[in-house]
C-alpha cells in the first residue's frame, strides 16, 4: 500500500486506491445488521440524535441509497465505512443493509479512520485524541511520525493526547460539550486530580476562561520552582559535601543523590545497610 499526503487527499481517494484490484461491478449484498461490528478505529463515538433520526426517516422512505463497506471477519463482518447509515437503518426498523465486502488489512482501516478524523469537524477533542492513540498503536508510530502523516505539529499531537490523562468524569463533561477543547487542553497540564475536578466544576459553571486556567497552570509551575529554590547556599553546599563523603565511605552500588534538601540513599543488599548503620553508630559512640 502506498502512503500519501493525507492533508491534500480525501477519504474517497484512499478508498479508490484500494479498489484498483476490484475492476468491474462489485456485488452488493443484503447483510444482517446484527452481523456487522463497528470499526474499532472509528474516531467518532458520539452521534447527533436529531441528524440520525432525519437520516432514519429518509431511509424509511427511500431505503439505503449507498451501500456500506464491510470486511469479512471470523464471526461476521467489520464495518469499514457507513456507521451512520447502519445506525439510522436500525432506527428505521431495518434488519439488513446493502453492503459491499472488501478485504482491507488493519493498517489500512486505521488509516481510513485517521483520514475521517482529519476531515470531520464534529469530533470531540476526546474522540480526536482516541483516534490518534489508535493510529499510533495500530501503525506503531511515534508522535512525530503521526504528526508528519496528518500535517500537524508534534506538539499538537502530544497536547491532544494529553486529554486522555484527565479523569473519566471530566472526559465525560468534555464529550457532552460542557468543557471546551481549549479548556480541556489547559486542564490536561495540571497534575493534581482534586484540583482538576474543582477547576472543571468552575469551568462548567462559567467562572473560568481558557486564559484563566493557563494563568493558573503557570502560577502553579512557578510555585513548584520556587519551592525547589528555597534552599540556602550553605545547606546546598553541605548536602553535596556530605554526599561525596558518604559515597566514598560506603561505596554503595547506587550512588547517593541530592534532591532539593534531601539526601537519597538506596541500598541493594543487607550488607550495605549494615555498613551504613555501623558508620552511624561509630560516629555516635565518639
Amino acid at each position: 500500500m502506498v502512503k500519501n499526503n493525507y492533508v491534500k487527499r480525501g477519504l474517497s481517494d484512499l478508498l479508490q486506491e484500494n479498489e484498483i484490484q476490484n475492476v468491474g461491478k462489485e456485488e452488493v449484498l443484503d447483510i444482517s445488521l446484527d452481523l456487522i461490528a463497528p470499526n474499532p478505529f472509528q474516531p467518532r463515538k458520539h452521534f447527533d440524535e436529531t441528524s440520525l433520526n432525519e437520516l432514519a426517516e429518509s431511509i424509511r422512505s427511500n431505503g439505503v441509497l449507498q451501500p456500506v463497506i464491510i470486511k469479512k471477519v471470523h464471526n461476521g463482518y467489520l464495518l469499514v465505512a457507513g456507521e451512520r447509515r447502519c445506525k439510522a437503518a436500525k432506527i428505521a426498523g431495518f434488519s439488513t443493509i446493502p453492503a459491499i465486502v472488501r478485504d482491507y488489512n488493519n493498517e489500512y482501516l486505521a488509516e481510513l479512520a485517521l483520514l475521517e478524523n482529519i476531515q470531520r469537524e464534529d469530533l470531540t477533542i476526546v474522540e480526536e485524541a482516541e483516534a490518534y492513540q489508535n493510529a499510533i498503536t495500530a501503525m506503531n508510530l511515534t508522535h512525530l511520525e503521526l504528526a508528519k502523516k496528518i500535517g500537524k505539529s508534534r506538539s499538537y499531537i502530544s497536547n491532544t493526547l494529553g486529554i486522555l490523562t484527565l479523569p473519566q468524569s471530566v472526559i465525560d463533561e468534555i464529550n457532552v460539550g460542557n468543557i471546551s477543547m481549549g479548556h480541556a487542553r489547559a486542564l490536561s497540564k495540571l497534575k493534581d486530580i482534586d484540583r482538576i475536578h474543582k477547576i472543571a466544576e468552575m469551568i462548567i459553571n462559567g467562572h473560568l476562561t481558557v486564559r484563566d486556567i493557563e494563568l493558573l497552570v503557570k502560577t502553579e509551575k512557578k510555585k513548584k520552582e520556587m519551592k525547589r529554590k528555597i534552599i540556602s547556599e550553605s545547606l546546598s553546599t553541605g548536602l553535596n559535601e556530605t554526599k561525596k563523603i558518604l559515597n566514598e565511605t560506603l561505596n554503595l552500588i547506587k550512588p547517593i543523590k541530592v534532591t532539593d534538601n534531601r539526601l537519597v540513599i538506596s541500598f541493594d543488599s543487607s550488607e550495605e545497610l549494615t555498613r551504613f548503620v555501623s558508620l552511624l553508630t561509630d560516629k555516635e559512640a565518639k
